[in-house]
């Protein structure tokens, strides 16, 4: 998991979600009809089509892309419609984050915070860290099952892809940006390679 800086809502967002989510927000009982879909695009532009827990691109056309409310619409309606309160994930993340709020902000994570131990490519805690930081991190991890077989794999594709030169490293930055800052931090790149 990796910083994720925040983007500006889109022009539009206003009158394709918020403004028709209103009615819902304000009846405490009703449904919350899903308008957040309607940005799921512009929410895959703005953030470069970058999973916002597994740190991995998400194709386009493959049904992956979903909207994660960072605070849960269960729990907090009244951030249902908002964009600030939305994070770009992979439906696969979206599940098993669900209503789960000891999960880490993604636009709160520092870079450092989580590490990837490249001999088996997981992931885990930084180096450093407070011990009550650490313990946060390691929960996101275990939540989020960031090791979990599908993942490891989608890192180490990557990871030789680019080692037997069948991915430059500017791609790699884009189809695992995590991976790429660890091997610039970690000293295997030069950061303008």
């Amino acid at each position: 998991m990796i910083h994720v800086e925040p983007q500006p809502e889109p022009p539009d967002f206003d009158a394709r979600v918020r403004q028709p989510g209103r009615a819902d927000v304000a009846s405490p009982e009703g449904e919350l009809r899903p308008f957040w879909r309607h940005c799921a695009t512009q929410l895959w532009e703005a953030y470069k089509g970058a999973c916002a827990y597994s740190s991995l691109h998400i194709p386009r056309g493959t049904g992956a892309i979903s909207v994660d409310h960072l605070l849960p619409k269960s729990k907090r309606r009244e951030l249902a419609y908002e964009w600030s309160n939305y994070r770009l994930a992979c439906v696969r993340m979206n599940a098993r984050k669900n209503d789960l709020e000891e999960v880490l902000d993604p636009f709160e994570v520092q870079d450092g915070w989580f590490a990837l131990e490249l001999s088996t490519l997981e992931v885990i805690p930084g180096e450093g860290l407070t011990e009550p930081l650490r313990a946060q991190v390691q929960k996101t991890i275990d939540r989020l099952d960031l090791n979990d077989d599908e993942f490891v794999r989608a890192r180490e594709a990557h990871y030789m892809a680019w080692r037997e030169g069948d991915m430059k490293f500017r791609l790699l930055r884009k189809y695992c940006p995590f991976l790429a800052k660890e091997l610039i931090r970690q000293g295997v790149v030069q950061d303008g390679e």
